[in-house]
């Protein structure tokens, strides 16, 4: 979702104080400002451009001249230059917003976009070449960060500004979030202390990247043989020329073939491919986990915390572990039942319909498809059609645009992109005034492509230090067009694009000027998700999905009773949803905790016993997903998985709003959905961004509700 660039944390003795007028942190206008934007190269970039497109002060970064050799240069360059700055705020100390918040960042901006474009690169092109940059600039980045963040001149200066009470109510919350974070960072810690958190640091660091890594080697090396007599059901768009062929696990490629294949031995293969990826060989993560699990528990304890997972909800809108297990307790009790009940319907279908047998993995989607189609009268593959890319782009644009007075553009020419398939789109307003820019990375690359699907903030709304407008990518992993057939999408898919379209929404959208708060940033990650996740539920009104839609032969859109029965399936196996998710997030809560490893020897025994607990029949022991769970092991949703359903908790009270509202009041609350919770960033907490657009504290209930789970 977001970059993995290393954050400075900002911060500070009490000293002698300079005072400081606080800024407005909401623009007025962009336009009233000339905006950082310079065109993209209309001609083909030269293999030894003048200036290095890691450190070049442009707008639209010349992704296609990077190569792993000029990051080396920019690195080489810009680190020396970057301590030489940070040491001179630390000899001015000057204790007020500019001199303690603005400055160091200024002094660290050309540094950590090089690194924020290397983690780019890494997710969109992965290479060897690309890896080994990031294998020799990861320690050095990593100690820089470490200087920063446990800076104590910075923390006291800090803890001075706090104490003088000048700044506004955003710059004070902005500047209590750096004091936590740097707490948080280890500046309390000195001695052998220190120098023990900062080598763990490291060594997670070296383990994060080491697992990716693991997880995109052993996806890229998986291939499987369909024979012709084993092709049965298999969408033709997957077989393409005469047969023998070979298919990869990528999940668009799984998922198809997991719910279409009849052959039961050709969705075991791929069953078992998926679900044991990086479990084995030089390319097992098993031991990774258990020592990124060790290590993190160590940190936590040097920091003071019980446990990791304390830490790691210290800084979030839950708080506490406690409070998570009071929101996610409450739905295990309504979704196991469920998940039970839904578990015996599939199966006394499956047997009415010539099954024999015991029920495996392997064969829980093939018949969840059958049983959908029978309830729902249509089939999933075969929607694809009324669905073109293209088309579902303009109803997603048009959508935008009504609901937001926000028009979005396609770029023509030479965008220097980093791959042929990637799009740029200007957003303007309604006077057609240019105020951000947006990437768009559509289809899978499997080994080359992090699977999954994302956002990334390129450029963060400046206004405050500069004068610069946001850029964010959207990267999904969809089919691609397979010869003169155009690119279709799943609903399966579409739901995913309108997902991450809110995360660039709120990315885009922002009215903050200050980038130590715009967009994305200091957003309590439990929070992150709310915008996403509202965006998403559009798709499932009848009137909107039927807009998203042009049949490729026929021009026709969605019939009405189709896109009513979408609609509908909505709350279809509610409840298995609901455990699958609760399983991922009580699972990371739990190995993130003092309880393991206690009577648990190993993470997937922990997966295991929650299994059992949470769904009719334990998952299969030859399941690993762990594996490969990159969400909480690389990503930042450590002991944090939760905040998918904390979020999406606040979305669903917030679109259950929004729909019960009459259709002539719904645009104003869009706006005023568009001024809170996308305009605000991490000005303000979310709990009270929140307050201002519904009035009211969530209402728990209404994800329940929104899933059919609970009945008022």
């Amino acid at each position: 979702m977001k970059t993995s660039t290393p954050k400075k944390k900002t911060v500070a003795k009490k000293v002698p104080v300079k005072k400081t007028s606080a800024k407005p942190i909401i623009a007025k206008k962009a336009s009233a400002k000339k905006p950082l934007v310079k065109k993209a190269p209309t001609k083909q970039v030269s293999a030894k451009p003048v200036v290095n497109p890691f450190v070049e002060d442009c707008w639209m970064p010349r992704y296609a001249a990077m190569t792993p050799e000029l990051c080396v240069a920019a690195f080489e360059q810009e680190l020396p230059e970057a301590q030489r700055a940070f040491d001179n705020v630390i000899k001015r100390l000057d204790i007020s917003w500019q001199g303690l918040v603005l400055d160091p960042m200024m002094a660290t901006r050309k540094l950590f976009g090089i690194w924020g474009m290397l983690g780019h690169m890494m997710s969109v092109v992965n290479s060897a070449e690309w890896r080994a940059v990031e294998e020799a600039w990861q320690p050095k980045l990593i100690a820089f960060v470490q200087i920063l963040s446990q800076s104590k001149p910075l923390y006291e200066g800090l803890l001075s500004l706090l104490d003088m009470k000048i700044l506004t109510p955003w710059q004070t919350h902005v500047v209590s979030r750096m004091v936590e974070g740097m707490k948080n960072a280890g500046v309390g810690l000195a001695g052998a202390q220190k120098k023990r958190f900062n080598k763990i640091q490291k060594d997670l660091a070296m383990l994060s990247m080491k697992f990716q890594n693991n997880v995109l080697d052993a996806e890229k090396e998986a291939k499987i043989e369909i024979a012709p007599d084993q092709a049965a059901g298999i969408p033709v768009d997957l077989l393409k020329g005469k047969g023998p062929w070979t298919l990869g696990i990528d999940f668009a490629t799984f998922d198809s073939v997991m719910r279409y294949a009849e052959v039961p031995a050709v969705r075991e293969k791929f069953w078992l491919a998926r679900s044991t990826r990086a479990s084995a060989g030089k390319l097992n993560n098993a031991p990774l986990i258990e020592r990124i699990l060790t290590l993190r528990q160590q940190l936590a304890t040097l920091l003071g915390y019980k446990d990791y997972a304390h830490l790691s909800t210290a800084s979030k809108m839950a708080g506490t572990p406690t409070a998570v297990h009071t929101l996610l307790e409450p739905m295990a009790t309504i979704g196991r039942p469920a998940a039970k009940a839904e578990a015996t319907e599939l199966e006394k279908f499956a047997k009415a319909n010539g099954f024999k047998g015991k029920m495996q993995p392997w064969d829980g989607a093939y018949w969840v498809e059958k049983d959908s189609q029978q309830r729902f009268g249509y089939d999933e593959e075969a929607l694809r059609e009324y669905f073109p890319l293209e088309h579902v782009l303009e109803g997603m644009f048009g959508l935008i645009k009504k609901l937001f007075d926000v028009t979005i553009e396609r770029v023509k020419g030479d965008i220097a992109a980093w791959h042929k398939d990637v799009r740029f789109y200007h957003l303007k307003d309604k006077k057609g005034n240019l105020f951000a820019g947006m990437y768009f990375d559509p289809f899978a690359r499997p080994g080359t492509k992090n699977g999954g699907a994302w956002v990334n903030e390129i450029r963060i709304r400046d206004f405050e230090t500069r004068q610069q407008l946001p850029i964010a990518t959207v990267c999904c992993n969809q089919k691609s067009p397979s010869g003169k057939h155009p690119a279709t999408m799943s609903f399966y898919e579409i739901s995913t694009l309108f997902h991450e379209m809110g995360h660039a929404l709120q990315a885009l959208l922002t009215t903050v000027d200050s980038p130590t708060c715009a967009c994305m940033e200091n957003v309590e990650w439990d929070a992150v998700e709310i915008a996403s996740q509202f965006f998403e539920q559009f798709p499932y009104d009848p009137t909107i999905l039927r807009g998203l839609s042009k049949h490729i032969k026929t021009g026709k859109a969605l019939p009405q009773t189709l896109a009513e029965k979408i609609a509908q399936k909505r709350t279809y196996r509610a409840g298995t949803a609901l455990v699958r998710q609760l399983l991922f997030a009580q699972t990371d809560l739990f190995l993130h905790s003092t309880a393991y490893p206690g009577r648990y020897k190993k993470a997937n025994d922990v997966k295991q016993a929650f299994s059992k607990k949470l769904f009719p029949k334990p998952m299969h022991e030859a399941d690993r997903f762990l594996n490969a769970f990159t969400h909480i092991f690389t990503g930042a949703y450590s002991a944090g998985y939760y905040s998918y359903k904390w979020s999406e908790t606040l979305s669903a009270d917030i679109y259950g709003a929004y729909c019960d509202l009459p259709a002539a009041k719904r645009k104003a609350f869009a706006k005023r959905y568009q001024a809170t919770i996308l305009g605000l960033g991490g000005s303000l907490p979310a709990a009270e961004v929140f307050r201002m657009l519904m009035g009211r504290d969530p209402d728990a209930k209404a994800i329940l509700r929104q899933q059919g789970l609970l009945k008022d």
